[in-house]
């Protein structure tokens, strides 16, 4: 099997040293060129995970193409992957992703990761992983044939719960929905994971994923798992973890704010329904980013 993950970040470094075994090449497209020959995956299961691993530039044949990299540079990615060949499967965070791609590219071929598993980025192909979490797969079309069986097989075998599933959009936003609780909170507040424990962030992050649900739920979708649940799960589990609109925050990158709340707000909007909170924290976090 041939895997390419595009974006050698933090989810992107952590799949290739968890999918990568002798029976699997692996490569990863980056913006730059990498002198380097493996990967790294510290913390996993208490061991550092070393990989071989081939950094390059163009898009070539491959069994399954990761699209690891941010949500807001998916856009640019389509035409490219409109001409590639094999399945594509997506990790990015928000709900844009699922809408951009399903109308461009034959759903056929796309797939979608959905985990609340934290992993942070080092360097370049280089991670540390912070946390367990749910880990869903599922395809855009819900046939979920034997590649993609495949896949979630050598996830569990490498130590990944996974499970396949047929209403992957379901899942999608319930992930978008704990992303808009813990990330612009945690970002703002500029504290890991486990602080949103403390009563008076706990509130505001409970405050937000009622809002965020209720939306969700106002628009017709059915949501396979009680996001607040899974919010508290996914904190306590990845405790020790800075989010990664916080990581992006302190590295001075652009955040998924747009990609996750605003996104979020723009659906509320259309149908009239309150976002007030989702607003509250797309506001602080562009004035601490402007």
């Amino acid at each position: 099997m041939k895997i390419t993950i595009i974006g050698a970040g933090a989810i992107g470094t952590m799949l290739g040293a968890i999918l990568s075994d002798d029976e699997t090449e692996l490569s990863l497209l980056t913006k730059k060129e990498i002198n380097k020959d493996h990967i790294i995956l510290e913390n996993f299961k208490g061991k550092t995970l070393k990989k071989k691993a081939k950094y390059v530039n163009n898009l070539d044949k491959s069994d399954w193409l990761i699209l690891a990299v941010k949500s807001y540079d998916v856009e640019k990615l389509v035409e490219p992957l409109k001409e590639s060949s094999g399945k594509i499967l997506c990790c990015q965070n928000g709900i844009g992703t699922y809408n951009l791609l399903k109308s461009e590219i034959d759903n056929n071929r796309l797939s979608y990761m959905v985990t609340g598993i934290g992993s942070s980025k080092i360097e370049t192909g280089k991670a540390r992983f912070e946390g367990s979490g749910f880990t869903f797969l599922g395809e855009f079309s819900s046939k979920n044939g034997e590649q993609i069986s495949h896949l979630s097989k050598k996830m569990e075998f490498s130590g990944i719960d996974c499970e396949i599933v047929n209403n992957i959009f379901s899942y999608v936003w319930l992930k978008t929905i704990i992303n808009s609780s813990i990330n612009p909170i945690a970002a703002y507040h500029k504290v890991e994971n486990g602080r949103l424990r403390e009563p008076e962030l706990n509130a505001q992050v409970k405050e937000m994923c009622n809002e965020s649900s209720l939306i969700a739920q106002k628009i017709g979708i059915k949501l396979p798992l009680d996001p607040w649940k899974e919010t508290k799960n996914i904190i306590k589990n990845t405790s020790n973890n800075k989010c990664s609109m916080l990581q992006d925050i302190e590295n001075r990158n652009r955040t998924e704010i747009d990609a996750i709340n605003g996104e979020i707000i723009r659906i509320a909007e259309a149908n009239n329904l309150n976002c007030k909170k989702n607003k509250e924290y797309l506001n602080k976090i562009k004035a601490i980013t402007s």
